[in-house]
C-alpha cells in the first residue's frame, strides 16, 4: 500500500488546492536535480583539460548516465505506484548525492562512468522526469498541461542558476570540489522538503483532481473548458503495462519519445562545446546557456498551458519547429559579434521546452490509470536510450569531422521524424479539451 493512502481525510486549505503545492514542490525538486543533469555540458571541458579525453570519451559518461536512468526507470514506476514521492524521492536525492561524492574522487575513466554515469544516472531516476511524471499528471485533468510545465520549468531555472555558479565553482575551487558541494545542496534541500510535503495523489488525502468538489458537494463555479473523452472504449480499459505493451500507441510513442530524446539530449550537452569552438569564452557560452535555460523555463508553462488548448499534437509541432529553428543559429555561430547564439538560447529554449510538460499529458491522456507510472517509465525508455545514443553521436561525429554540423543536422532529422510519430499516435482521438456546454 502507498503510505500516503492510510488517512483519507481531505486537507483543507481555504486558498490553496494541494496540487499547487506539489507543483512548487516539483518546481524546487527538478530545479536542483536537472542543475546536476547539465552540470555535465560545463565539467566535460574541465575533465577533458585534466585527462586529455576525446569528445567521444567523455560524451559516452553522460551516455551512460541516460542509459542508467533508462534502464532504472521501470523501477521508479514501479516505486512511485507503489510507495509514493515520500519514499523514492528522498531516496534518489540519497543516491545522487553519494554518487556525486564519488565522483569527485574519481581519477580515471572508467571511475568516472561508474560514479557518474552509472550510479548519478540511478539517482536522477529515482528523483528526476520519469519520477514526477509518475504522480504529477494525477493531481490534474483540466490543468494537467499547464500545471505539470509548471512544476518542469524548475528545470530551467536550475539550467540558469546552477550552472553559472557551478562554472564559478569550478573556476575557483576546482570541479572536484564542485561536485561535493552539488551533493550538499542536493541531500539537504531536497531530502526534509519532500519528506515533510510529498504525497501521491489527490485521492490519498481526500481530496479531486484540479482541486474540484466532490459528488455532493455544493456547485461552485463552472470551468470553461472541460476534459472530453474522445475514444470511451478506449478510455475504459484498466490499463495495464502488459496490455499497453500489445497496443500500436505505446510503441509510436517509445519511438517518438527516442528522436525527441535524441535530438534535445545531444544539443544541451555539445552546445556549450559548441559556442567555444566557435569562439566564444566558456564564460560567455555558459551566460548563453542560462538564456536557454530561463527561456525554457517560461515556455513549459506557456506551452503546458497551450497545449490544453490547442492540443498536444500542435504544440509539439510548433516546438519542434522552432527548435530546429535555434539548431541552424547553433551551426551558424561564429564568434560573439553575431546574433545567432542568442537566437539559438530563445528558439531552442522555447522548442525544447515542449518535451517536459507534453510527454507526461500525452501518455496520460492516453493510458491514465493506477499502472500509469509503470507505463510512463516504460515509454520514457525509449527517451533514455535516444538521448544517450544522440549524446555519443554528436560527439563521435565531431571526432570524425571536426565540426558539429552533421550531427546537428541530423537531429533536425530526428525531431521531424519525433512529431510524425506523435501526431500518429493521436492523444487527440482519446481525450482532449473542448469548450464547456
Amino acid at each position: 500500500m502507498n503510505i500516503d493512502e492510510a488517512p483519507k481525510k481531505a486537507v483543507v486549505f481555504p486558498s490553496c488546492y494541494y496540487g499547487w503545492i506539489i507543483v512548487a514542490l516539483g518546481f524546487v525538486t527538478l530545479g536542483i536535480a536537472f542543475g546536476v543533469w547539465y552540470s555535465y555540458s560545463v565539467f566535460i571541458l574541465a575533465v577533458i583539460e585534466e585527462f586529455n579525453w576525446s569528445r567521444a570519451a567523455a560524451s559516452s559518461i553522460f551516455s551512460i548516465f541516460l542509459l542508467s536512468q533508462c534502464v532504472m526507470n521501470p523501477l521508479t514506476g514501479f516505486l512511485q505506484d507503489r510507495f509514493g514521492p515520500r519514499v523514492v524521492l528522498p531516496a534518489g536525492a540519497v543516491v545522487l548525492a553519494l554518487s556525486l561524492v564519488l565522483t569527485s574522487r574519481a581519477d580515471s575513466l572508467w571511475q568516472y562512468t561508474i560514479a557518474y554515469g552509472v550510479f548519478a544516472g540511478a539517482g536522477l531516476s529515482l528523483l528526476g522526469f520519469a519520477s514526477h511524471a509518475a504522480f504529477l499528471p494525477k493531481w490534474f485533468e483540466r490543468k494537467r498541461g499547464f500545471a505539470v510545465g509548471l512544476a518542469m520549468s524548475g528545470v530551467g531555472f536550475g539550467m540558469l542558476f546552477l550552472i553559472p555558479l557551478v562554472e564559478k565553482s569550478i573556476r575557483t575551487f576546482g570541479w572536484r570540489t564542485s561536485y561535493i558541494y552539488m551533493a550538499w545542496a542536493v541531500l539537504f534541500l531536497v531530502v526534509p522538503l519532500n519528506l515533510i510535503f510529498s504525497r501521491h495523489s489527490p485521492e490519498a488525502i481526500g481530496l479531486m483532481p484540479d482541486g474540484d468538489a466532490g459528488p455532493g458537494a455544493e456547485p461552485g463555479k463552472k470551468p470553461s473548458m472541460v476534459m472530453k473523452v474522445m475514444d470511451k472504449d478506449w478510455a475504459g480499459k484498466t490499463w495495464t503495462l502488459k496490455r499497453a505493451l500489445a497496443t500500436k500507441r505505446f510503441w509510436l510513442l517509445s519511438f517518438a519519445f527516442f528522436f525527441m530524446s535524441f535530438a534535445y539530449q545531444g544539443i544541451l550537452l555539445h552546445s556549450v562545446s559548441a559556442m567555444v569552438d566557435k569562439g566564444l569564452s566558456k564564460e560567455t557560452a555558459v551566460y548563453f546557456f542560462g538564456i536557454l535555460g530561463i527561456t525554457g523555463a517560461g515556455s513549459k508553462i506557456i506551452m503546458g498551458y497551450l497545449s490544453d488548448l490547442f492540443g498536444r499534437e500542435r504544440v509539439n509541432t510548433l516546438g519542434a519547429g522552432l527548435a530546429s529553428l535555434g539548431i541552424v543559429c547553433l551551426i551558424y555561430t561564429q564568434g560573439i559579434s553575431g546574433l545567432y547564439p542568442l537566437l539559438f538560447a530563445v528558439l531552442f529554449g522555447i522548442g525544447y521546452s515542449v518535451a517536459a510538460p507534453l510527454l507526461p499529458a500525452i501518455i496520460a491522456d492516453i493510458y491514465l490509470g493506477n499502472s500509469f507510472g509503470m507505463i510512463f517509465a516504460m515509454v520514457a525508455i525509449g527517451g533514455g536510450v535516444g538521448g544517450a545514443t544522440g549524446s555519443y553521436i554528436a560527439g563521435f561525429l565531431f571526432d570524425l569531422s571536426g565540426s558539429y554540423t552533421i550531427p546537428f543536422i541530423v537531429s533536425i532529422i530526428t525531431l521531424i521524424l519525433s512529431t510524425v510519430l506523435i501526431w500518429i499516435a493521436g492523444p487527440r482521438r482519446v481525450r482532449r479539451m473542448v469548450r464547456a456546454a
